[in-house]
């Protein structure tokens, strides 16, 4: 059984016709399913469990890559799989898992091609795409060594999948996370970056060299705070791409 959870935010009229068609496309596609549409008086996590009991074996997303984030630390430990309908073409999360926006992206539902992808975990908190520390006087405890940034403006992103067309090799299938640090100089002109340093782990540790506690940031904009335990945990969640995803 599949769960179609809508976004609030497309309650706006300007969706009403997007909408009607992906649910006409979904109608002759034969995958309908319930449906759950997000406001203030609908908690996300309460809908998921509770079609969950109901049976529910698909929850699919209907919205943008913020909605989408939303539900991963909802649907992580539980045995279904997931599935996004993005409704604008700005999803970078979409296009790495090879799903076209609007209609299109139905069919590549129905297709159901399944993959076991890994997540990101800050703590007890998991993330799909990235988490990123902006200027923070922190350390790095990576296997044997301590690692920490050589300017004071500096951006560390640690990626479980890369935006497309980026220069880091990160998937996420291969069991790995990526950190890069890329420290900034301040020049006449701005800020200017040196080159970075890119570092493949399984698991790190972040601890502030301050007593100031540092930011970090995951892709769903939830701030997390150090000291913290970043790994990665392979495989967590089945999820359905299409054929031009950008991995295995």
């Amino acid at each position: 059984m599949y769960l179609y959870i809508y976004d609030s935010f497309l309650n706006h009229k300007k969706y009403t016709d997007l909408l009607t068609k992906i649910e006409k496309r979904i109608t002759d596609l034969g995958i309908k399913g319930k449906v759950a549409k997000l406001s203030v008086l609908k908690n996300m996590k309460e809908l998921i469990l509770d079609g969950v009991r109901e049976g529910v074996q698909t929850v699919v997303v209907i919205g943008n890559s913020q909605s989408f984030t939303k539900v991963i630390n909802i649907v992580a430990n539980l045995d279904v799989t997931l599935a996004l309908i993005p409704v604008e073409n700005d999803s970078n999360i979409a296009k790495v898992l090879g799903i076209a926006p609007g209609v299109l992206a139905c069919d590549v539902l129905a297709s159901r091609i399944i993959k076991k992808i890994d997540l990101g975990k800050i703590n007890n908190h998991y993330f799909i795409s990235n988490a990123q520390i902006i200027n923070g006087d922190i350390l790095i405890e990576y296997d044997q060594f301590k690692i920490q940034p050589t300017t004071a403006q500096n951006r560390i992103v640690f990626y479980n999948l890369a935006d497309p067309g980026s220069n880091v090799a990160s998937k996420p299938d291969d069991g790995l996370l990526e950190a890069v640090i890329t420290p900034m100089k301040s020049t006449l002109f701005g800020k200017k970056p040196i080159p970075e340093t890119i570092l493949p782990f399984k698991k790190i540790k972040i601890t502030s060299n301050t007593e100031e506690q540092v930011a970090i940031i995951t892709d769903e904009e939830i701030i997390m705070k150090t000291p913290a335990e970043i790994s990665v945990a392979p495989a967590k969640l089945k999820i359905i791409v299409g054929s031009d995803r950008q991995f295995e």
